[in-house]
Protein backbone atom coordinates (compact mmCIF):
# COMPACT_ATOMS: atom_id res chain seq x y z
CA UNK A 1 0.00 0.00 0.00
CA UNK A 2 1.42 3.74 -1.06
CA UNK A 3 2.25 6.06 1.94
CA UNK A 4 -0.85 7.87 3.17
CA UNK A 5 -1.22 11.12 1.87
CA UNK A 6 -1.23 14.13 5.04
CA UNK A 7 -2.35 17.46 4.02
CA UNK A 8 -1.76 19.85 7.25
CA UNK A 9 -2.76 23.06 7.15
CA UNK A 10 -1.33 25.85 10.00
CA UNK A 11 1.22 28.40 10.31
CA UNK A 12 3.95 29.83 12.75
CA UNK A 13 5.44 27.33 14.77
CA UNK A 14 2.63 25.02 15.29
CA UNK A 15 3.18 22.36 12.64
CA UNK A 16 6.97 21.79 12.51
CA UNK A 17 6.92 19.76 15.52
CA UNK A 18 3.96 17.74 13.58
CA UNK A 19 5.69 17.58 10.38
CA UNK A 20 9.23 16.21 11.83
CA UNK A 21 7.07 13.26 13.34
CA UNK A 22 4.92 12.48 9.90
CA UNK A 23 7.95 12.23 8.11
CA UNK A 24 9.31 9.35 10.18
CA UNK A 25 5.68 7.39 8.84
CA UNK A 26 5.16 8.95 5.09
CA UNK A 27 7.01 10.77 2.25
CA UNK A 28 3.67 12.35 0.81
CA UNK A 29 3.15 15.50 3.03
CA UNK A 30 2.16 18.89 2.16
CA UNK A 31 2.52 21.60 4.29
CA UNK A 32 -0.07 24.26 3.66
CA UNK A 33 1.03 27.66 5.32
CA UNK A 34 -0.65 31.09 6.11
CA UNK A 35 0.94 33.94 4.62
CA UNK A 36 -0.38 36.68 7.40
CA UNK A 37 2.37 36.76 9.45
CA UNK A 38 3.50 40.54 9.95
CA UNK A 39 5.83 40.64 12.49
CA UNK A 40 9.48 40.76 13.30
CA UNK A 41 11.96 39.48 10.48
CA UNK A 42 9.64 38.51 8.39
CA UNK A 43 7.49 42.06 8.78
CA UNK A 44 10.58 43.26 7.92
CA UNK A 45 10.94 41.63 4.65
CA UNK A 46 7.59 42.58 3.54
CA UNK A 47 7.80 45.89 3.70
CA UNK A 48 11.50 46.61 2.56
CA UNK A 49 11.27 43.87 -0.55
CA UNK A 50 7.56 43.84 -0.66
CA UNK A 51 7.61 39.91 -0.47
CA UNK A 52 5.25 37.22 1.10
CA UNK A 53 6.26 36.40 5.05
CA UNK A 54 9.27 33.31 4.69
CA UNK A 55 9.43 32.55 8.39
CA UNK A 56 6.33 29.84 8.80
CA UNK A 57 7.24 28.54 5.44
CA UNK A 58 11.44 28.14 6.58
CA UNK A 59 9.71 26.81 9.81
CA UNK A 60 8.40 24.11 7.70
CA UNK A 61 11.34 23.36 4.93
CA UNK A 62 13.94 22.63 7.88
CA UNK A 63 11.11 20.79 9.99
CA UNK A 64 10.81 18.12 6.88
CA UNK A 65 14.47 18.50 5.67
CA UNK A 66 16.71 15.57 4.72
CA UNK A 67 19.55 18.04 4.40
CA UNK A 68 22.54 17.77 6.27
CA UNK A 69 22.49 19.19 9.74
CA UNK A 70 25.04 21.99 9.46
CA UNK A 71 22.57 23.11 6.15
CA UNK A 72 19.50 23.21 8.31
CA UNK A 73 21.20 25.07 11.38
CA UNK A 74 22.22 27.45 8.70
CA UNK A 75 18.52 28.40 7.89
CA UNK A 76 18.07 28.55 11.07
CA UNK A 77 20.55 30.90 12.18
CA UNK A 78 20.14 34.49 13.57
CA UNK A 79 22.64 36.85 13.21
CA UNK A 80 23.13 38.20 16.52
CA UNK A 81 25.33 41.25 16.09
CA UNK A 82 26.35 44.19 13.65
CA UNK A 83 23.63 45.58 10.99
CA UNK A 84 22.02 42.15 10.34
CA UNK A 85 21.26 41.84 13.85
CA UNK A 86 18.29 39.67 14.46
CA UNK A 87 17.71 38.65 10.33
CA UNK A 88 17.35 34.91 9.89
CA UNK A 89 19.45 33.65 7.59
CA UNK A 90 17.18 31.14 6.20
CA UNK A 91 14.83 34.33 5.58
CA UNK A 92 17.35 35.90 3.67
CA UNK A 93 18.17 32.50 1.80
CA UNK A 94 14.27 32.23 0.67
CA UNK A 95 14.30 35.86 -0.03
CA UNK A 96 16.93 35.82 -2.55
CA UNK A 97 15.60 33.16 -4.40
CA UNK A 98 12.69 34.77 -4.48
CA UNK A 99 13.92 37.14 -6.27
CA UNK A 100 16.20 34.83 -8.55
CA UNK A 101 13.23 32.57 -9.27
CA UNK A 102 11.17 35.02 -10.25
CA UNK A 103 8.17 34.50 -7.57
CA UNK A 104 7.78 33.46 -3.37
CA UNK A 105 6.40 29.85 -4.47
CA UNK A 106 9.15 29.21 -7.45
CA UNK A 107 11.66 30.56 -4.64
CA UNK A 108 10.18 28.45 -2.03
CA UNK A 109 9.98 25.34 -4.36
CA UNK A 110 14.11 25.40 -5.13
CA UNK A 111 14.39 25.87 -1.43
CA UNK A 112 12.74 22.31 -1.26
CA UNK A 113 15.02 21.46 -3.42
CA UNK A 114 18.39 21.75 -1.79
CA UNK A 115 17.45 20.67 1.48
CA UNK A 116 16.17 17.99 -0.12
CA UNK A 117 12.48 17.85 1.52
CA UNK A 118 10.22 15.19 2.14
CA UNK A 119 6.81 15.98 0.81
CA UNK A 120 6.39 19.98 -0.25
CA UNK A 121 5.73 22.82 1.44
CA UNK A 122 2.97 25.71 -0.32
CA UNK A 123 2.21 29.03 0.56
CA UNK A 124 -2.13 29.19 0.84
CA UNK A 125 -1.68 32.40 -1.53
CA UNK A 126 0.60 34.45 -3.75
CA UNK A 127 -0.91 37.62 -3.21
CA UNK A 128 0.20 40.11 0.16
CA UNK A 129 -2.73 39.88 2.39
CA UNK A 130 -3.06 41.27 5.76
CA UNK A 131 -5.19 39.81 8.70
CA UNK A 132 -7.86 41.99 10.11
CA UNK A 133 -9.63 41.10 13.52
CA UNK A 134 -12.92 42.81 14.79
CA UNK A 135 -13.07 42.63 18.73
CA UNK A 136 -16.30 42.47 20.98
CA UNK A 137 -15.54 46.50 22.03
CA UNK A 138 -16.51 47.03 18.46
CA UNK A 139 -12.76 48.16 17.49
CA UNK A 140 -10.96 46.50 14.36
CA UNK A 141 -6.71 45.75 14.16
CA UNK A 142 -5.37 45.42 11.26
CA UNK A 143 -1.96 42.94 11.09
CA UNK A 144 -1.11 39.56 12.59
CA UNK A 145 1.26 40.36 14.96
CA UNK A 146 -0.77 43.63 16.60
CA UNK A 147 -4.29 41.27 17.29
CA UNK A 148 -3.55 38.81 20.27
CA UNK A 149 -1.57 42.35 21.68
CA UNK A 150 -4.49 44.15 21.31
CA UNK A 151 -6.74 41.52 22.73
CA UNK A 152 -4.64 41.20 26.03
CA UNK A 153 -4.26 44.70 26.94
CA UNK A 154 -7.90 45.64 26.44
CA UNK A 155 -9.07 42.41 27.75
CA UNK A 156 -11.41 41.84 24.77
CA UNK A 157 -12.68 39.00 22.87
CA UNK A 158 -11.81 38.56 19.13
CA UNK A 159 -15.54 37.79 17.05
CA UNK A 160 -13.81 37.71 13.42
CA UNK A 161 -11.52 37.76 11.34
CA UNK A 162 -11.19 38.50 7.40
CA UNK A 163 -8.39 39.41 5.23
CA UNK A 164 -7.18 42.24 3.32
CA UNK A 165 -8.18 41.46 0.07
CA UNK A 166 -10.87 39.58 1.38
CA UNK A 167 -10.93 36.89 -1.34
CA UNK A 168 -7.35 36.52 -2.37
CA UNK A 169 -6.50 33.95 -4.77
CA UNK A 170 -5.63 30.16 -3.82
CA UNK A 171 -1.94 29.07 -4.67
CA UNK A 172 -3.55 26.18 -7.37
CA UNK A 173 -1.23 23.73 -5.93
CA UNK A 174 -3.24 23.85 -2.49
CA UNK A 175 -6.22 23.36 -3.69
CA UNK A 176 -5.16 20.08 -5.80
CA UNK A 177 -3.23 18.74 -2.74
CA UNK A 178 -6.10 18.81 -0.41
CA UNK A 179 -8.48 17.30 -2.86
CA UNK A 180 -6.05 14.21 -3.08
CA UNK A 181 -5.27 13.83 0.38
CA UNK A 182 -5.79 10.78 2.53
CA UNK A 183 -6.16 13.11 5.82
CA UNK A 184 -6.82 16.66 6.53
CA UNK A 185 -5.06 18.12 9.43
CA UNK A 186 -5.71 21.35 11.03
CA UNK A 187 -3.31 22.50 13.62
CA UNK A 188 -1.71 22.73 16.35
CA UNK A 189 -1.60 26.80 16.03
CA UNK A 190 -2.66 30.08 16.95
CA UNK A 191 -6.48 30.16 15.83
CA UNK A 192 -7.12 33.11 15.56
CA UNK A 193 -3.72 34.25 13.54
CA UNK A 194 -2.66 30.70 11.88
CA UNK A 195 -5.15 28.53 11.52
CA UNK A 196 -8.02 30.50 10.50
CA UNK A 197 -6.33 32.74 7.55
CA UNK A 198 -6.28 29.59 5.96
CA UNK A 199 -9.79 29.17 5.60
CA UNK A 200 -9.86 33.26 4.60
CA UNK A 201 -8.95 32.10 1.39
CA UNK A 202 -12.30 31.27 -0.06
CA UNK A 203 -10.87 28.61 -2.49
CA UNK A 204 -9.27 26.68 0.24
CA UNK A 205 -12.47 26.70 2.34
CA UNK A 206 -14.17 25.54 -0.45
CA UNK A 207 -11.88 22.96 -1.10
CA UNK A 208 -11.35 21.70 2.39
CA UNK A 209 -15.52 21.44 2.57
CA UNK A 210 -15.94 19.09 -0.64
CA UNK A 211 -12.69 16.71 -0.30
CA UNK A 212 -13.41 13.03 0.49
CA UNK A 213 -10.14 12.91 3.40
CA UNK A 214 -11.29 12.91 6.97
CA UNK A 215 -10.66 15.89 8.85
CA UNK A 216 -8.72 16.11 12.01
CA UNK A 217 -7.84 19.12 14.04
CA UNK A 218 -5.33 18.98 16.51
CA UNK A 219 -5.92 21.37 19.55
CA UNK A 220 -3.10 23.28 21.40
CA UNK A 221 -2.35 21.93 24.57
CA UNK A 222 -2.47 25.76 26.16
CA UNK A 223 -4.56 28.09 26.11
CA UNK A 224 -3.13 31.25 24.22
CA UNK A 225 -3.21 34.80 25.62
CA UNK A 226 -4.78 37.37 23.56
CA UNK A 227 -6.75 34.73 21.53
CA UNK A 228 -8.16 31.73 23.22
CA UNK A 229 -8.24 32.00 26.96
CA UNK A 230 -11.16 30.48 28.31
CA UNK A 231 -12.77 28.92 25.05
CA UNK A 232 -13.50 25.51 25.09
CA UNK A 233 -12.95 23.08 22.22
CA UNK A 234 -16.38 23.26 21.36
CA UNK A 235 -15.56 27.10 21.05
CA UNK A 236 -12.84 26.38 18.60
CA UNK A 237 -14.53 23.88 16.17
CA UNK A 238 -17.46 27.04 16.37
CA UNK A 239 -14.82 29.49 15.36
CA UNK A 240 -13.42 27.47 12.35
CA UNK A 241 -17.32 27.03 11.08
CA UNK A 242 -18.15 30.88 11.74
CA UNK A 243 -14.56 31.39 9.15
CA UNK A 244 -15.87 29.46 6.71
CA UNK A 245 -15.38 25.36 7.70
CA UNK A 246 -18.58 23.76 7.17
CA UNK A 247 -17.91 20.37 7.28
CA UNK A 248 -18.02 18.07 10.44
CA UNK A 249 -14.55 17.71 12.15
CA UNK A 250 -14.33 14.15 12.16
CA UNK A 251 -11.74 13.65 15.08
CA UNK A 252 -10.15 15.78 17.37
CA UNK A 253 -6.42 15.40 18.98
CA UNK A 254 -6.04 16.70 22.66
CA UNK A 255 -3.52 16.27 25.57
CA UNK A 256 -4.79 14.69 28.32
CA UNK A 257 -1.41 13.97 29.83
CA UNK A 258 -0.02 15.07 33.33
CA UNK A 259 1.66 18.32 32.87
CA UNK A 260 4.57 19.18 35.84
CA UNK A 261 2.44 21.72 38.11
CA UNK A 262 5.54 24.16 38.55
CA UNK A 263 5.17 25.02 34.87
CA UNK A 264 1.83 25.22 34.55
CA UNK A 265 1.63 27.94 37.42
CA UNK A 266 4.32 29.78 35.24
CA UNK A 267 2.20 29.80 32.26
CA UNK A 268 -0.54 31.35 34.66
CA UNK A 269 1.84 33.69 36.61
CA UNK A 270 3.12 35.29 33.23
CA UNK A 271 0.77 34.29 30.16
CA UNK A 272 -2.42 34.23 32.66
CA UNK A 273 -3.31 30.95 30.52
CA UNK A 274 -4.56 27.25 31.36
CA UNK A 275 -4.22 23.84 29.99
CA UNK A 276 -6.93 23.34 26.98
CA UNK A 277 -8.74 20.31 29.32
CA UNK A 278 -12.11 18.43 28.55
CA UNK A 279 -14.41 18.33 30.96
CA UNK A 280 -16.72 14.96 31.36
CA UNK A 281 -20.18 17.44 29.62
CA UNK A 282 -18.07 18.46 26.70
CA UNK A 283 -16.70 15.13 25.80
CA UNK A 284 -20.08 13.77 25.79
CA UNK A 285 -21.53 16.63 23.75
CA UNK A 286 -18.92 16.19 21.35
CA UNK A 287 -19.22 12.19 21.03
CA UNK A 288 -23.11 12.84 20.33
CA UNK A 289 -22.23 15.04 17.68
CA UNK A 290 -20.39 12.18 16.00
CA UNK A 291 -17.09 13.53 16.77
CA UNK A 292 -14.15 11.02 17.73
CA UNK A 293 -11.80 12.38 20.50
CA UNK A 294 -8.35 11.18 20.74
CA UNK A 295 -6.88 11.88 23.94
CA UNK A 296 -3.74 10.88 24.99
CA UNK A 297 -0.20 12.51 26.57
CA UNK A 298 0.59 14.22 23.83
CA UNK A 299 2.73 17.02 25.27
CA UNK A 300 6.59 18.07 25.26
CA UNK A 301 8.99 20.14 27.49
CA UNK A 302 11.44 21.99 25.47
CA UNK A 303 13.42 24.71 26.78
CA UNK A 304 10.67 25.73 29.62
CA UNK A 305 7.57 25.80 27.52
CA UNK A 306 4.78 23.44 26.79
CA UNK A 307 4.81 21.89 22.63
CA UNK A 308 3.42 19.28 21.18
CA UNK A 309 5.31 15.80 20.84
CA UNK A 310 5.19 15.62 17.29
CA UNK A 311 5.99 11.76 16.91
CA UNK A 312 3.59 10.99 19.42
CA UNK A 313 1.23 12.96 17.45
CA UNK A 314 2.23 11.37 14.09
CA UNK A 315 1.81 8.21 15.07
CA UNK A 316 -1.88 8.75 15.93
CA UNK A 317 -2.50 10.35 13.14
CA UNK A 318 -1.12 7.43 11.10
CA UNK A 319 -3.53 4.77 13.10
CA UNK A 320 -6.52 7.47 12.19
CA UNK A 321 -5.05 7.30 8.51
CA UNK A 322 -5.36 3.48 8.85
CA UNK A 323 -8.84 3.46 10.28
CA UNK A 324 -10.04 5.94 8.20
CA UNK A 325 -8.87 4.07 4.85
CA UNK A 326 -9.97 0.63 6.28
CA UNK A 327 -13.76 1.89 6.48
CA UNK A 328 -13.40 3.55 3.60
CA UNK A 329 -12.67 -0.30 1.62
CA UNK A 330 -15.18 -1.92 3.87
CA UNK A 331 -17.79 1.05 2.55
Amino acid sequence: MSDPKFVVLGGGTGISALLRGLKRFSEDITAIVTMADDGGNSGMLRREYGMLPPGDVRNCLVALANAEPSLKNLLQYRFKEGELKGQNMGNLIITALTDVYGGFAEGVREAAEVLKITGRVLPVTEESIALIAHYADGNSIRGESAIPTYAYEHDVAITSMELAPRAPKANGDCIDEILAADLLVIGPGSLYTSLIPNLLVPEVARALNDARAPLVYVANIMEQRGETEGMTLTDHLEALRAHGLKRPVRSIIVNDGQMDEALLEKYAEEEGVRPIYLRDEEKASLNASGIDLETGAFMAEKDGLIRHDGLSVAQRLLSLCDRYREIHCKG
